[in-house]
């Protein structure tokens, strides 16, 4: 939780005091819980800055948070002696900004963990519990099985459940082995255990990075119907499915007549690739977005292998576009509100 503590008093609107009485008065008047809008005016250093609050410019100071001028706030009474205090709220699930820069990396690259695990190079083996480093083991396996053949839609749920993005559910349901075998548990005690630092645990605070802003992701997509599913696969750099539901029908294909998902990768050497499907009674609609026009060319090529590769259903259209964008910015537009900032989601 971040917040900031007002060094001069805030008037509510339509009220006037006096200076000798304002800070006294303006405690009084604040309740805890009221909350209000303030804007950062300027920075004056030493953690101190001012902001306009009902057009008063008011003096706050915060150790926790670093704001720039222009910066809205939304902020909420936390208490009022012996200074008010304010804690800096959004609509916005928590934690969410600043979590951002998690993704930009290799796809939930676990090799540093992974190798940690060699008794003879690392002393974790012996620190960490068993049930973590058998989650480890079989998480990283996962990631380099081949998902060509017929079981790989089952393989790769398996590997998705294993990140543990959702172990409070589990824990909610009393199922507690569920939610200790994910790999979100094993990177949270290596976290505890290795607090003093090092390669590993900076790997662990990186790949919990990466977790719970994916968990914020589906909160917030989920308010519009769309699933996430994060794709930690070693060939992808970056990779995830997203899943339109049809708010009148949970029961698929049966009392809805379509079905809308889309594919958003990050390759090497492709780079960005959108695929959107559109699965209707009759067949299936496939639309490719590369990131340029030489490579839309060159998927362009394959799409006689892809028709041969899909015999389960009809393909109806197929088309290529050079239109892709990143797969992690895209994600970042479905987050944010239109025409807000970062800044404006999470300080």
């Amino acid at each position: 939780m971040n917040t900031i503590k007002a060094l001069t008093a805030i008037n509510p609107a339509g009220t006037a005091t006096s200076d000798s009485n304002s800070r006294q008065q303006s405690q009084q008047q604040a309740k805890p819980g009221q909350t209000f809008s303030a804007t950062v005016l300027e920075s004056v250093g030493n953690n101190k800055v001012y902001l306009d609050i009902f057009g008063d410019k008011i003096l706050a100071s915060s150790d926790k948070v670093t704001l720039s001028p222009g910066t809205r706030l939304n902020l909420e009474v936390l208490s009022t002696k012996p200074l008010l205090e304010l804690k800096i709220i959004s609509k916005t699930p928590e934690l969410f900004f600043g979590k951002t820069l998690t993704l930009l990396g290799k796809n939930l690259d676990i090799s540093v963990i992974f190798q940690a695990l060699n008794p003879l190079t690392s002393p974790l083996p012996g620190r960490l519990s068993q049930a973590s480093q058998a989650v480890i083991q079989e998480f990283y396996t996962l990631q380099q099985t081949q998902f060509g053949n017929n079981d790989g839609g089952a393989q790769l749920k398996q590997l998705v459940d294993r990140l543990g993005l959702t172990p409070e559910t589990a824990l909610a349901r009393g199922k507690n082995n569920t939610a200790e075998q994910t790999l979100k548990a094993a990177l949270l005690e290596i976290t505890s255990l290795l607090r003093e630092g090092g390669a590993i645990a900076d790997a662990a605070k990186r790949l919990l990075g990466t977790l719970e802003l994916y968990q914020l992701a589906q909160l917030r997509l989920s308010t519009e119907n769309l699933f996430l599913f994060p794709l930690p696969l070693s060939f992808l750099a970056n990779g995830y499915l997203l899943v339109e539901q049809d708010s009148e029908s949970d029961k698929g294909l049966n009392e809805s007549d379509t079905l809308r998902f889309s594919l958003h990768l990050t390759l090497e050497p492709l780079g960005d690739i959108e695929i959107t499907f559109l699965q209707t009674k009759d067949g299936l609609y496939i639309r490719f977005a590369c990131e340029s026009a030489d490579k839309k060319e060159f998927t362009t090529d394959f799409q006689d292998d892809l028709k041969e590769m899909i015999s389960s259903t009809e393909i109806l259209g197929l088309s290529f576009t050079d239109t892709a964008g990143n797969a992690i910015g895209d994600l970042i537009q479905q987050l944010v509100p239109h025409g807000k900032s970062m800044l404006d989601t999470k300080i």
